[in-house]
C-alpha cells in the first residue's frame, strides 16, 4: 500500500482525525461517499475482493471496502502488511495471528478496532445511525423487552436514543463474542441490565449458557458514543475476563 493515497481513494473516503485508541485498541475511522466508489480502488490499494462481493452492489462494495482498507491501515500500524482480511461463513473476519479485531460501517461511516492477543481477548465494534423515533416505537420489542425498556425510561433517555444505543451495544457484544462461541445467538442473549449516561456505557447480563463455557462470570459494559446522529459502541475484555 502506498503512502500516498492515490486521488480516487481521497475522493471517496476522508479519514477521521488521527488514530485514537480505546482500551488498548487501535481505532481507525472515516466517512466515504458511495457516489465517489470505484471498484478498480480495490487494485490500486491491493485490497482483496471476493467473488461474492464482486458480485454483489456498487453500495456494497463500497462498504466493504471502506472497512477493509481501515483494517489495512490498522494492520499496517503494527507492521503487517498486505494481509487479506477475508471473512467465514458468519462474515465474521479472520484476522492473522496474534491480533483481534473488529469491523462496522453505516451508509457512509467505517470503523475498524484492532489490537494484540496479547493485550486483549475479544473486541467488539459497531457503529448505527440513531433510529427515527417511528421506527423505534415499531422495532423495540424485537430488539429489548419491557425490563430494558423500563431502564431506558428511567435513564431519561428518549427511546429512539435509547434502542439505537442497545441496539448498537447488543451488536459489539456478538462481534466479540461470536469468535468464542462460534454460533448465532440473538438480542435476547444480553440483557441491559444498566446505563451510565455520565460515563457513557451500558451494562448487559450475558446469557450464563453462553458466558460459562468461555469463562465470563461478570457484567459486560459497552461504552459508547453519541455524534453526528449515530451511535458507536465497543466492548473490549482483557485475558483476564475470557478464558477461551
Amino acid at each position: 500500500m502506498s503512502d500516498k493515497p492515490p486521488a480516487p481513494l481521497t475522493e471517496f473516503l476522508h479519514l477521521a482525525p488521527p488514530d485514537q485508541r480505546l482500551d488498548h485498541a487501535l481505532v481507525v475511522a472515516g466517512t466515504f461517499k458511495v457516489d465517489k466508489f470505484n471498484e478498480m480502488l480495490f487494485d490500486l490499494t491491493g485490497i482483496h475482493l471476493p467473488d461474492t462481493i464482486r458480485r454483489a452492489s456498487g453500495k456494497r462494495q463500497a462498504e466493504y471496502f471502506a472497512g477493509r482498507y481501515l483494517a489495512a491501515l490498522a494492520l499496517r500500524h503494527f507492521g503487517v502488511e498486505q494481509f487479506d482480511v477475508l471473512a467465514d461463513e458468519k462474515r465474521c473476519p479472520d484476522w492473522p495471528n496474534g491480533f483481534i479485531g473488529s469491523i462496522s460501517h453505516t451508509d457512509n461511516f467505517a470503523v475498524c478496532a484492532l489490537a494484540p492477543t496479547s493485550e486483549l481477548r475479544a473486541i467488539g465494534i459497531d457503529c448505527q445511525d440513531i433510529l427515527t423515533p417511528k421506527k423505534a416505537a415499531k422495532l423495540w420489542p424485537k430488539i429489548i423487552d419491557e425490563n430494558e425498556y423500563s431502564i431506558i425510561s428511567a435513564a431519561n433517555l428518549e427511546l429512539n436514543y435509547g434502542l439505537s444505543l442497545c441496539f448498537s451495544a447488543k451488536e459489539s457484544i456478538y462481534k466479540a463474542l461470536y469468535p468464542f462461541i462460534r454460533k448465532f445467538f440473538g438480542f435476547s442473549a444480553a440483557k441491559l441490565c444498566a446505563v451510565n449516561p455520565r460515563q457513557h456505557y451500558l451494562e448487559f447480563q450475558f446469557s450464563p449458557q453462553l458466558a460459562t463455557p468461555i469463562g465470563i462470570n461478570h457484567p459486560l459494559r459497552v461504552y459508547y458514543q453519541l455524534t453526528d446522529g449515530r451511535v458507536l459502541s465497543h466492548i473490549s475484555l482483557g485475558p483476564n475476563q475470557i478464558n477461551a
